[in-house]
């Protein structure tokens, strides 16, 4: 995107927390958009807890370094936001004295849409129907495009292909990894793989310690060359996406969903688990089709099959192309507005 006609450059703030999700979808939608932009890394106190509502058009939940950076210079002329710990320095930063701020959020920020020009959100949240809403079926991610460490490439090329790739979650408020089911997909990459290829499993910081355990005992099992990956060490997250030549996701993660929708190659997800808090949830206020707080992660599923996404390998009937042009649709006339 481009300034013609304008008076001077944009001042974009990309306002980034200590949540590497959120963080990551915040750039991701920063460079999609094209223009230069200023990371603003904040730091939270204790009275984020309180959570939006509560603390309203506040800087009260800053750190004071942070406070002061804020405080620092005018407000710019747009912010972009993830999560809820911002929404308040967001709200104080459009109420300012001669602010011009627009803003444009990623998530659930527990407010009304109302209080931003353009809410972008994927489907689990229970954020009611508003003209500033934008729902898509999965979410912003710089993971698939991030270059490989040259040293994974060369580490992950003594594997034959095809790479049989499997991201394995874990355990969230209402949904838990199917263990059986986890483990009975993998069986079936590795029988897929005795023929020719190989197969390439990473955890994640949620993937409970006996599943692990029970994934290395599969593995050592077979004769199919394999490896079995670990956040933090290497190869890394983005260098298994960009080796994979398919991927299998434990259902419960819609950033790592998103994460291989993104690669282009073909996707498929191993259904979870309710937990019991979940089937407690569902029970008592979900099955009126209400979305359960803070997610609900059935309508994710929900949008996902309407795409073609489900348990067999495809790839997505929405590309990734079509939803970046819809939220540049909808960013486009914000942008000229100042």
């Amino acid at each position: 995107m481009t300034r013609e006609g304008l008076s001077g450059p944009l001042r974009i703030w990309a306002l980034l927390g200590a949540r590497a999700g959120d963080n990551n979808q915040v750039l991701a939608l920063c460079e999609a958009i094209g223009l230069p932009f200023e990371i603003k890394q904040l730091e939270y106190n204790g009275l984020r807890r309180l959570g939006p509502r509560l603390l309203g058009r506040s800087l009260a939940s800053l750190r004071g370094p942070s406070r002061e950076l804020a405080l620092s210079e005018p407000p710019p002329d747009l912010t972009i936001s993830a999560g809820h710990r911002s929404v308040p320095l967001v709200r104080a930063l459009r109420q300012r004295p001669n602010s011009r701020t627009r803003s444009i959020h990623i998530g659930f920020p527990r407010v009304s849409p109302s209080h931003f020009d353009l809410v972008i959100a994927t489907p689990q949240y229970p954020i009611p129907d508003h003209p500033n809403l934008l729902r898509v079926p999965f979410a912003l991610t710089r993971a698939a495009t991030a270059v490989p460490d040259p040293a994974d490439e060369a580490r992950l090329a003594t594997f034959p292909s095809p790479k049989r790739l499997l991201l394995v979650g874990g355990p969230n408020i209402y949904w838990k990894i199917d263990d059986p089911k986890l483990l009975h997909a993998l069986a079936a990459l590795l029988q897929e793989a005795s023929a020719g290829g190989s197969v390439l499993v990473t955890t994640s910081p949620r993937t409970p310690p006996e599943l692990k355990h029970a994934i290395e005992a599969a593995l050592a099992r077979s004769n199919v060359p394999s490896l079995l990956a670990a956040p933090g060490l290497p190869p890394s997250y983005s260098s298994l996406l960009a080796a994979a030549d398919s991927i299998h996701v434990t259902a419960d993660s819609v950033a790592m969903v998103s994460d291989a929708i993104w690669t282009g190659k073909p996707v498929a997800t191993v259904p979870v688990a309710t937990s019991l808090l979940g089937r407690l949830a569902i029970a008592i206020c979900g099955s009126a089709g209400r979305r359960l707080y803070p997610q609900d992660l059935r309508h994710f599923w929900t949008a996902l099959d309407r795409i073609g996404i489900s348990a067999q390998l495809a790839l997505p009937q929405t590309s990734t192309e079509q939803v970046l042009h819809t939220i540049m649709e909808r960013i486009r006339p914000i942008l000229d507005a100042n």
